[in-house]
């Protein structure tokens, strides 16, 4: 934003020491030292926001506000109107300047508000307090503090821009073009504003008016490297190809230095759905100066927008490299190995970074996010815990914080975090529903049970007796047994997959065998044998693929024989690292709602896939096999007939009490096709179970 700032003229110690002395207990030789404090602190502080030194400049002006204290105490709490010299007013409006640069508006507003209770008052202290409401979206208000100005200087040119950008904010563009007219008739020579000038005809829809207030500009200053970049930008609205490679063009002829130019042409070409144009500018750009950063910031951004979140992590990888200690840098690979569901590469990355940069909350935030996917609760913590020792109004982390201690079972630091969340934010939802489950978990074991069954049973409608064979779990001292009993009674009675586990059962069920997937490489030939899909085996499994050099010269192996299922979310995540964008799934619960899973652009290609398949495989394993099946052209399916489960089921889980109940929960299928009863048949049978056999096919 537009300013102009007085800086204390000598000539007030003089005003300032007549209206102090009579009330001052200091003597004249401590009062002209402090005075002289005052000044020197401000003149520092005032020259070094001149020259961008923010934090710095600070330091000092608070030195001189310091200074001002000791001269007059009064003004520590002030909350009226007085009238006192520039020497006391001057350090609080340099100040609310300096927190204004610094995007910190509300401590801007606050030092503006103070200078403007030291009478007399100037347009510049309503100019910097018009600045600081306009940062913080108070648009109303910034527009009375910039008239105010006005009205005490008409040629204060930082009103008309502040202005100018309000009415351009709200789309009020002919409105934005009269007030920077007015900024220009005072300052003809600002970039900035014949830019926002430009922009706001643009906006307009009048291309052709702000092509040529573009080339005016650039006849004004024909030498000037920003006007033709200007000129660019409104060339770019245009939308037509050979215009822009042809202008791009002439300005890397003018101006062979300027990296920048790459970096525009990249993101024009992106904006008008020219890819491999803009990465033929990146290829060319890099050849010409590996070392310029912005080029692999401006295409990782571009990948991700196209949700090619894998391809934009090479890109921001560079970036790192070349400087490891930017925070933004590592933001941003950290963001697209999260969205790219690299949890593992994920986590790894954000130890590390949050090793060097301590002080950010999103390192903290996405490397607690991974390690919750990854099922990794006491590192989730310690990530999150990480993110509000920084910034203690982090309702989110808090939340998370209490959703991993409630994945745990210890709820009762889960409820202490929820709460903490709570009492930032009311209305956030991971801790309400931490808060509710907490609740829920309280009643007797039978009780929650009965709930869930109620709530999540698919089939329940035709269910007989539901009431009557439920109220049993509301009874006193119940075993697993008893428990597993009236679940056994109350489902459907052709339903194989509603049932409870208890006892030995449940102990070998939970028991981490570590053999959910494995991977061989044969050459040619990517080998994975998937025993079944646990909470990681997704991620093992991306991390595994991303490994393979030159996939697309190889031939995919995916051996799901005996493969009975296991997590859908697991198996729609493998979908989503080998198909493109598509709708991998649709699951369909018992009021009719649909869940949809996704699969982002990034995909990892083959030249051909092979998906071996028995009797026994089934659900999780099915939907991975049609998933492929339907929308890759390259895919063959070996064996014999698939199980044919069609539903999904939801997990009850109490761990203390050593007992699941698994439920059917959901429908699912695969572009409208579901495979209830019927299978998946495959392309070529093989009667034999010998794994020999059926890879005398891939060969």
């Amino acid at each position: 934003m537009k300013q102009i700032n007085r800086i204390i003229l000598l000539v007030t110690l003089l005003i300032s020491i007549s209206l102090l002395s009579a009330c001052n207990p200091f003597s004249y030789t401590k009062r002209m030292e402090l005075e002289d404090q005052v000044t020197e602190n401000n003149q520092k502080g005032y020259d070094l926001v001149e020259r961008g030194e923010y934090e710095e400049a600070i330091t000092y002006l608070d030195k001189a506000v310091e200074y001002i204290y000791k001269l007059k105490p009064s003004l520590v709490n002030l909350d009226h109107e007085i009238e006192l010299s520039e020497l006391m007013d001057s350090p609080f409006n340099n100040l609310s300047w300096a927190y204004n640069e610094q995007m910190d508006f509300e401590k801007g507003l606050e030092y503006a508000n103070k200078s403007l209770l030291i009478l007399p008052n100037s347009d510049v202290e309503y100019v910097n307090k018009g600045n600081a409401l306009y940062g913080l979206y108070r648009y109303d208000e910034a527009l009375v503090q910039y008239d105010q100005a006005i009205s005490l200087e008409k040629n204060d040119k930082s009103a008309y821009y502040g202005k100018g950008m309000i009415y351009y904010d709200r789309h009020q563009y002919q409105e934005a073009i009269d007030e920077f007219d007015t900024y220009l008739s005072l300052d003809s020579t600002d970039i900035d504003a014949m830019e926002m000038k430009i922009y706001s005809y643009m906006d307009l829809g009048d291309t052709e008016q702000a092509l040529s207030f573009a080339e005016d500009l650039i006849k004004r200053a024909p030498t000037n490297y920003e006007t033709y970049r200007i000129k660019a930008t409104v060339i770019e609205n245009t939308g037509e190809l050979a215009d822009i490679k042809k202008y791009f063009e002439s300005m890397i002829e003018k101006f062979p230095d300027e990296m920048d130019i790459f970096v525009q042409m990249i993101k024009a070409y992106s904006a008008i759905g020219e890819l491999e144009q803009a990465k033929a500018s990146y290829a060319k750009a890099v050849k010409k100066d590996k070392s310029y950063v912005d080029l692999y910031t401006t295409m990782g951004d571009i990948y991700s927008d196209h949700s090619l979140y894998v391809e934009a992590v090479e890109y921001y990888d560079q970036a790192v490299q070349i400087d490891p200690l930017d925070e933004d840098f590592n933001i941003n690979k950290l963001q697209a190995l999260y969205n790219g569901k690299r949890n593992l590469r994920c986590a790894a990355f954000g130890e590390k970074a949050g090793k060097q940069l301590a002080t950010s909350t999103d390192i903290a935030w996405y490397t607690g996010q991974c390690n919750f996917e990854l099922e990794n609760y006491p590192e989730a913590i310690d990530n999150f815990g990480r993110a509000v020792e920084i910034d203690p109004d982090d309702d989110e982390s808090y939340a998370n914080m209490a959703y991993a201690y409630l994945m745990l079972e210890d709820n009762d630091k889960a409820e202490e975090y929820s709460e903490k969340s709570l009492n930032l934010y009311a209305d956030n939802s991971t801790a309400n529903y931490v808060k509710n489950a907490i609740q829920e978990k309280q009643k007797p074991l039978g009780k929650q049970i009965s709930k869930f069954f109620r709530d999540d049973y698919l089939y329940q409608d035709s269910s007989g007796n539901l009431d009557k064979t439920l109220a049993k779990l509301d009874e006193a001292n119940l075993t697993n047994k008893d428990i597993a009993d009236v679940i056994e009674r109350v489902k459907k009675p052709d339903d194989w997959f509603t049932f409870a586990l208890y006892g030995d059962e449940y102990d070998q069920l939970t028991v981490e065998t570590g053999s959910d997937i494995t991977y061989e490489d044969q050459g040619d030939i990517a080998y994975f044998r998937i025993y079944e899909f646990a909470g990681n085996t997704d991620d093992k499994f991306t991390e595994m693929i991303d490994q393979i050099p030159d996939p697309e010269k190889k031939v995919l192996v995916l051996d799901l024989r005996n493969n009975s299922g296991g997590r859908m979310d697991s198996s729609n995540h493998m979908l989503d690292v080998l198909l493109p964008e598509v709708v991998t799934s649709v699951l369909i619960d018992k009021q009719g709602y649909t869940d949809n899973y996704y699969s982002d652009a990034s995909h990892i290609d083959f030249k051909k896939v092979y998906i071996l398949v028995d009797e026994y495989t089934a659900s999780a394993a099915e939907l991975l096999t049609l998933g492929l099946k339907t929308y890759l052209n390259n895919v063959t399916v070996v064996g014999r007939d698939t199980f044919g489960k069609g539903v999904g089921q939801e997990v009850f889980e109490d761990k203390k009490n050593k007992i699941m109940v698994f439920v059917i929960n959901f429908y699912w299928n695969v572009r409208q096709n579901n495979i209830m009863y019927t299978g998946i048949k495959p392309d070529i049978y093989i009667k034999s179970d010998k794994l020999a056999d059926y890879m005398k096919v891939v060969n």
